[in-house]
Order: C-alpha cells, then sequence, then structure tokens
C-alpha cells in the first residue's frame, strides 16, 4: 500500500470516529439542532475548506463542521442543502479564478494534479455549469472552446455546451455511487483550489471580458500565417507517433526525417510570411500558452521542455505551485515545441523504465530526476547541433535576408516573455545521482530527434 493510500485510510477512520462521538450529542428526541443560516453555513464550509480535513485540519473546525454532519444524517434535506451551497460557493469562486487569468485546463489540470481523477471529474462538471451559465458556445474565444472541447464540455459539431444542467456535487455523487459525507469531502476538496488559487497572468479573455457573440471571430492574420497547416500537423504527429512506437531505428529515423523537412519548412515559412505581411516591424503574432506538468518529477520534466523550448525560440518559465509552464514564442514554434517535448518525453520515460528494467537497485527518485536531467542536457546539446546545420541549408534557399528576419522574431519573443515576466528566478540545481547522471546521459545519445532538426531561429 502506498503511503497516501495508508493516509487516506487513516483520515477516513479518523473521520468516522467523530462522526460516531458527535452522533452521541444529538438531541434526545433525535431531532437535527436548528440549523444554521446560509451565511453562517457558508462560512463554516469555506473554514471546514481552508483547514483540509483530514489529519492537518483545525480541531475546532473540525470538530463543528463533523457535528453538523451528525446532525443533518437524518435529514437529506439538510445534506442537499449542504451540497448546494458547496456548489454555490465552488461557482463563485471558480468565477473569480477564471477572472484572475486561469482557464478550463488550468483548473482541471490542477485538481487532477493535487487530488484524483474522481474529483477532476467533478471540476469538469462545476467548469460545465460555468460555461452554460456564461454563455460560453456563443460568446467564448475559439482557445477556451477547445479547451473545453478537451474536457467534453462543448460539442463543436453542434456548438453546444455538453452538460452542466442540475446540482453537479449530488449529480457526481450518485454517478461515482458516494456516500454523502464522501461527496461532501471531495466537494471541499474543489472549493479548497477555488479558495486558495493564486492570481495569474491572463493569456485570454476571461468571461467578465467576453462580447455578446463570438461568431464569425478569428484570430488575426498575423498569428493565422504562424499557425501550422491542419493536414500537416496531421501528419507530423503521425509520424511522430511511429517513431516512437517502433522497435527498429532505421524505421524511427525514416519517420522523423520525413517529420524533419515538414517542420523545417513550416517553421521558417512562418517567419518569413510574418515578414513579409509587417515588413520591418513584423510583431509575428508571439503568443503565450501553458503546457501542464505532471507529477511526480515535475520540476526535471520543466528543465526538459525549457531546454528544447529555447532551441525552439520559445521562452518557458516553470510555477510549480501549479504545475504548469508558461511558454511563450510564435504559434507554429509554440506547436512544434509542444510536439517534440511530449516525443522526447514519452521516449525519456520509456528509457529510464528500460535503465532500471534489469537492475531494481537504482530504481529511485534520486536515480531518476538526475536521469531526466542528464536526459535534458545531452539533448539540448544534439537540438543545439542539428539547429546550425538546418539553419545554413535554409539560409541557402531563402539567402541573407533570412538572418534578420529570424533575429527580429527572437527579439518580438524576448520583448513579449520580458514584459510578461519580469522577474523570473533560475531554478536551483540540485544533487545528483551519478549513475542516473549517465544512464540519462546514454539514452539522450540513442533519443530520436528528427522533429528537433527541424527547428531553428537563425
Amino acid at each position: 500500500m502506498s503511503r497516501n493510500n495508508q493516509q487516506r485510510r487513516a483520515d477516513k477512520k479518523r473521520l468516522a470516529a467523530q462522526q460516531r462521538r458527535a452522533a452521541q450529542h444529538r438531541t434526545p428526541s433525535g431531532e437535527p439542532a436548528a440549523d444554521l443560516g446560509d451565511a453562517d453555513l457558508d462560512r463554516l464550509l469555506v473554514s471546514a475548506a481552508a483547514s483540509d480535513i483530514g489529519a492537518s485540519a483545525h480541531r475546532e473546525v473540525l470538530t463543528r463542521f463533523i457535528e453538523y454532519q451528525a446532525r443533518s444524517a437524518g435529514d437529506p434535506a439538510a445534506l442537499r442543502r449542504m451540497m448546494q451551497r458547496i456548489d454555490a460557493l465552488i461557482q463563485r469562486n471558480l468565477t473569480l479564478m477564471l477572472d484572475n487569468g486561469w482557464q478550463p485546463a488550468d483548473v482541471a489540470h490542477v485538481i487532477r494534479r493535487d487530488h484524483t481523477q474522481r474529483t477532476h471529474r467533478l471540476a469538469v462538471a462545476h467548469l460545465a455549469v460555468h460555461a452554460r451559465a456564461t454563455g460560453a458556445a456563443d460568446r467564448a474565444p475559439l482557445l477556451w472552446l477547445g479547451q473545453l472541447d478537451d474536457l467534453g464540455v462543448f460539442d463543436p459539431a453542434r456548438g453546444v455546451i455538453v452538460g452542466g444542467h442540475g446540482d453537479p456535487l449530488s449529480t457526481w455523487s450518485k454517478v461515482e455511487r458516494l456516500h454523502e459525507h464522501d461527496a461532501i469531502a471531495g466537494g471541499l476538496q474543489v472549493l479548497k483550489t477555488t479558495l486558495t488559487a493564486s492570481k495569474l497572468g491572463r493569456l485570454v479573455d476571461p468571461p467578465s471580458a467576453w462580447g455578446a457573440t463570438n461568431k464569425g471571430v478569428f484570430p488575426n492574420p498575423v498569428a493565422r500565417t504562424g499557425d501550422v497547416d491542419a493536414k500537416a500537423l496531421k501528419l507530423i504527429r503521425a509520424l511522430l507517433a511511429k517513431a516512437e512506437a517502433t522497435n527498429f531505428d532505421a524505421e524511427a529515423e525514416t519517420f522523423s526525417a520525413k517529420a524533419q523537412e515538414l517542420m523545417t519548412r513550416h517553421s521558417i515559412d512562418a517567419a518569413v510570411l510574418a515578414s513579409a505581411a509587417q515588413g520591418p516591424s513584423a510583431r509575428f503574432g508571439v503568443e503565450s500558452r501553458r503546457v501542464h506538468i505532471d507529477n511526480p518529477y515535475g520540476d526535471e520534466k520543466a528543465v526538459l521542455l525549457s531546454v528544447i523550448a529555447n532551441v525552439n525560440g520559445v521562452r518557458s518559465v516553470w510555477s510549480p505551485h501549479v504545475g504548469f509552464c508558461t511558454v511563450v514564442g510564435t504559434p507554429v514554434d509554440l506547436q512544434l515545441t509542444d510536439l517534440l517535448f511530449t516525443s522526447l518525453l514519452v521516449q525519456a520515460t520509456r528509457a529510464s523504465a528500460e535503465a532500471t528494467s534489469r537492475d531494481r537497485r537504482p530504481s529511485t527518485p534520486s536515480f531518476r530526476r538526475a536521469f531526466l536531467t542528464a536526459y535534458a542536457d545531452r539533448i539540448g546539446e544534439r537540438l543545439e547541433a542539428a539547429q546550425h546545420r538546418v539553419a545554413e541549408e535554409a539560409e541557402q534557399h531563402y539567402g541573407s535576408s533570412l538572418v534578420p528576419i529570424l533575429a527580429d522574431r527572437d527579439a518580438a519573443v524576448d520583448a513579449a516573455f520580458t514584459e510578461a515576466f519580469p522577474e523570473t528566478v533560475p531554478m536551483r540545481n540540485r544533487r545528483l545521482d551519478a549513475q542516473g547522471w549517465h544512464a540519462g546521459r546514454s539514452a539522450a545519445d540513442r533519443a530520436d530527434i528528427g522533429a528537433g532538426a527541424a527547428i531553428t531561429r537563425g
């Protein structure tokens, strides 16, 4: 049994014991004590969520909350009211959270990262309620709708929000077949996240800034010239997927070589097209996006992304408390960075597992952290070498005018990054396991970076 499972079981036993003790103090008639008013109940729920029900809960808050639950145990209406108040509090705080720079995918990611897949489904249900209440189907930006689509909340074919009816917590409880107290505990977990969420920079307009309709609203022309063609993007993804899946090096190299050709052409053509459209003062449609990093070893995975981003002309900053990196660059370079990061992370995970498959002794967190750090270090060296080769070929095709174009693109990205993050701090290096370091560099030497050779910025 994992340590987390042991802790959860201990918390459940403690919670049940407190409920039994509180139940002994019910009125002689067995009737629930007088209900709290909405304002008092809301304050109690917020305090319970902030105290984090479990081993670290504040004794007085926890005792009062359990006593209220015990008094309400025989009254379905009281439990239903409590769930409805939790729903209302989540919606109120979710509105503030989204207005403070969070996006639907960010909310879903941090809930799944800090809690469980089951709790993640409750958060998605609340996002559906919020999307329906704000008219997202007709008003939200395309990026926002794309995230809702990925979460199963928006149906692009019909242009409607899926779900979002009724009381999310009660409906979720029935679907998951949970006891009311377990459902309330799950609701408090989501509530705590919405209560404690820090303010983020806005990368897209929140619901409070939406117009009456989004019909006919598309990204600006500069940004569209920087998008990778949909058909080419699909083909690149398919080639990289085959490169990751095959056990034959020659076959993987063939798939990646073709992906490299496509990615090289799109990366350079996008910069040339943007410069031609805007002239010497081209802004290249620089954008910011978030890349979600899953546990474990989030810091090391963020380092790998940063290495890939730097070679790709993209800037990256890691926010460990929320588990994502914000990347700044042109649309095409952001897409290529994301593709390459996903592919190399898959290869790194597989190589790490292979490194410990025959000898389980080095299979420790320190080994894996060192492995991923060394892997990123060596991948960076290989990508830099590939960058110089591709840059030389591109200059022969476009001539000397390409160098200032790519230099202007870098300057535009740097300016946007500095404006968004004026006070970034370099990550501190950890003491690393030597065996893991050497194993990681060896794995990086074997990694397929066919896509990486396509990345160029001058």
